[in-house]
């Protein structure tokens, strides 16, 4: 199954673009939000809705035309130099750009102000800054807070402080923020959890449904069962109740 990543300004137009790109009517797209679009909060900037999707199982794609015959002349013909192999094209996606070194000290002058604001006794340390993302692990005393119900809280400050420092620093970079190794923990519960699922759907051949989750965790459970040959996953739902279902291929 070809998946491709588009963005777009909104879900719908993201969605008529991988139409497009795949060959199909928008209704015969299934697809996983990769990073929700915002419109704009506080003033702080707009970003893209980006997206992975793929071609709706069971949907036939239209088979491109034939080219016509090419007639062969006998006279005197110009040599043509051969057409350049197609290249492939690539998934459409944000790239990091701007001064890495400020904008991590942009980001962490913010976090440290926040936490003094908090009167929580913590630092926050870059972990990793790999293909444009960064990660920034908070350690100290009281963090737990930050962490919120199922991550919300450390979502939220994740999703501010990414655009406050983004915009001061004039760059664009993806923030992952971290905080007494929730994250780790969390994808590592989530992965039992898909492969749980994934044997009981194997042994009974029956769907198996997740609880309503965010987009971050329907990846995590995607890409967790992305290699197992006896079961496919898709989201369903809208809004709050989007989540993940697994699927016994037949």
């Amino acid at each position: 199954m070809d998946k491709i990543e588009v963005s777009g300004r909104t879900m719908e137009e993201a969605v008529q673009t991988a139409a497009r790109q795949l060959g199909v009517g928008a209704d015969d797209v299934e697809y996983e939000v990769m990073e929700e679009g915002a419109k704009g909060f506080l003033g702080l900037g707009q970003s893209p809705t980006l997206i992975q999707a793929w071609v709706r199982e069971g949907v036939e794609i239209p088979a491109k035309p034939a080219p016509a015959p090419v007639v062969e002349e006998r006279e005197a013909q110009v040599e043509e130099k051969p057409a350049p192999r197609p290249v492939e094209a690539k998934a459409r996606q944000a790239a990091p750009e701007g001064d890495l070194e400020q904008f991590e000290s942009v980001l962490l002058g913010m976090l440290n102000d926040i936490l003094g604001a908090m009167d929580i006794t913590a630092k926050p340390v870059v972990r990793s800054a790999e293909d444009g993302d960064v990660t920034v692990a908070i350690q100290g005393e009281d963090v737990a807070i930050l962490i919120g119900r199922h991550g919300q809280t450390l979502d939220a400050l994740q999703y501010l402080v990414s655009i406050a420092a983004n915009r001061a620093a004039g760059t664009r970079f993806r923030v992952v923020l971290d905080a007494e190794g929730y994250r780790d923990r969390h994808r590592e519960i989530l992965e039992k959890k898909a492969h749980e699922y994934a044997a009981a759907v194997k042994s009974e051949g029956q769907e198996a449904e997740f609880e309503p989750q965010s987009a971050r965790d329907r990846r995590i459970v995607h890409m967790a069962l992305a290699d197992d040959p006896d079961v496919y996953t898709y989201s369903e739902g809208e809004g709050d109740n989007r989540h993940v279902v697994i699927s016994p291929r037949k």
